[in-house]
């Protein structure tokens, strides 16, 4: 059970060659502790996320999988929240949706959402030794629920991280027909372009979104000129925009080479403009119609 973070079902401690007797023998003496409804742990309670996803998945019973914000979390598509998840959210191809409350101590704060979905083997896979949905299955399932803020966010992280490219794209639009979260994720999917896939942050993903709706020209997106990387360059215009998050570039070590940087390609004929996060987030329409402005786009 160590591979399966010491989680197991009570079929299959039976099928293992557990009697009825034994396992209420060790519930009663602490070697097995209750944490979903005839789904145990050995020797303690639930101590990581992977563990109460475990638990989720032997809860729902063979051929489930991690769906939804729960599956995206396990994608690296959304950050989670506390030490363990409130509500995990499994698909299963056969029953009725039920819904399954923790038992134990760690368990009591989280809730286990199961829901009945046709699921081709082929969209399940593996990550963490835990299944899952695809990414693409997970951000349509995601979207019937989430914010838009939170869609998009999810969004760019899976093209950042290279699971929704054009072929991607397509099929996740097609497969949104009809569904929950439609309204929310497909307008992202129809502004998809090959550069969202070399964004390297969301707030990067998030300026190059907004300037495809706006319909302005194209940038390169992370490319070396002159031998220095730099976010959004324009060739033909030998304009460079350089998108400083918060938290890396406030550190002065990295001013000072963002400075010399600029320097550097200002030099050789380049112009050089840096937006910041926090200039972008309280007026991101003014900062793109003043960069479009000196690009001449407007």
């Amino acid at each position: 059970m160590a591979y399966r973070w010491s989680i197991a079902g009570r079929a299959e401690l039976i099928e293992s060659g557990f009697s009825p007797t034994q396992i209420r023998s060790w519930l009663k003496s602490g070697r097995l502790t209750p944490v979903l409804r005839g789904v145990y742990s050995y020797g303690r309670d639930i101590e990581s996320r992977n563990a109460a996803f475990k638990a989720a998945l032997v809860a729902a019973g063979p051929g489930s999988a991690l769906t939804g914000r729960s599956a995206c979390e396990k994608w690296g598509l959304v950050k989670p929240s506390g030490t363990l998840p409130g509500v995990i959210q499994v698909a299963r191809p056969y029953g009725q949706a039920s819904i399954y409350d923790g038992q134990s101590k760690a368990m009591r704060n989280c809730r286990v959402d199961v829901v009945r979905r046709q699921l081709d083997p082929a969209s399940i896979r593996r990550v963490d030794r835990l299944e899952a949905v695809s990414p693409v299955h997970a951000l349509i399932e995601f979207a019937a629920d989430a914010s838009e803020r939170e869609v998009r966010f999810a969004f760019l992280e899976a093209c950042r991280l290279g699971f929704i490219k054009k072929r991607a794209a397509m099929e996740c639009f097609r497969a949104l027909h009809g569904r929950p979260g439609a309204k929310k994720l497909r307008p992202l999917l129809t502004m998809w372009v090959p550069g969202l896939n070399r964004i390297k942050s969301v707030f990067k993903g998030r300026v190059l979104l907004d300037w495809i709706d706006r319909k302005y020209p194209l940038p390169e997106i992370n490319v070396k000129v002159y031998g220095r990387e730099v976010d959004q360059h324009w060739p033909k215009k030998d304009f460079v925009l350089e998108l400083d998050g918060g938290a890396y570039h406030s550190d002065p070590v990295q001013r000072a080479i963002d400075l010399e940087k600029s320097r550097f390609l200002m030099a050789r004929g380049k112009t050089v403009r840096r937006l910041t996060y926090g200039e972008y987030d309280a007026d991101p329409v003014g900062s793109l119609d003043r960069i479009a402005l000196e690009l001449g786009f407007m």
